[in-house]
């Protein structure tokens, strides 16, 4: 259950403290810090040089295995499926299901869309989807960074301090996942080609 002091921000998923594997964590700034500091090595590993194929398959395992290298030093659960159902997101039973299908529907806009289509099919389906109690919008843009980095496409530098809080950016982030829910993709494109580097 969440407590008073992890309130959730609008359009977030709520935080459940029980999971942290650091009991230090008491506030929403030290679980901000905590997670930057995990996030930073998956961010290297495959940001800094072109990963290839073979590091980064994009099949349902090697999904899962980002979210844990991503979040494995703050939340015991880090890299599994949720098993229950959150505010946002599928039913918790067809996540696998779901993810399944992202990877092959990877392989269809590949041949018939430009990079920057499939970066942003990419990056809704897997906020939509939803897969993990927490820390699936950086999973999902991550995981949307490395799609368009090994297409040779640029790396998107996301402003994820401002995104985590409330502020200008993340209201305007959380309208473009908005309008992507409803068919119109050109907002989320927008920030997407305004933070490629």
């Amino acid at each position: 259950m969440t407590t008073s002091g992890w309130r959730p921000i609008p359009g977030e998923t709520p935080i459940d403290p029980s999971g942290l594997k650091d009991r230090s964590i008491k506030t929403r700034e030290d679980l901000a810090r905590a997670e930057e500091r995990s996030i930073r090595g998956a961010y290297v590993k495959y940001l800094a040089a072109r990963p290839s194929k073979r590091v980064a398959p994009y099949d349902r395992a090697w999904m899962q295995k980002l979210h844990r290298e991503m979040f494995d030093d703050v939340w015991e659960w880090a890299g599994e499926f949720r098993q229950v159902d959150l505010n946002l997101g599928c039913r918790w039973w067809d996540i696998p299901q779901q993810v399944h299908s992202l990877c092959e529907d990877l392989k269809y806009w590949k041949m018939g869309f430009p990079l920057l289509d499939q970066v942003v099919f990419l990056h809704h389906r897997a906020v939509a989807i939803h897969p993990f109690l927490n820390g699936n919008g950086r999973w999902a843009r991550l995981l949307a960074n490395i799609w368009q980095y090994i297409g040779n496409g640029k790396r998107t530098l996301w402003p994820e301090a401002t995104l985590g809080n409330t502020s200008p950016i993340r209201t305007e982030y959380i309208h473009a996942v908005k309008m992507a829910d409803k068919g119109d993709f050109e907002p989320l494109k927008t920030l997407h080609a305004r933070y490629a580097q």
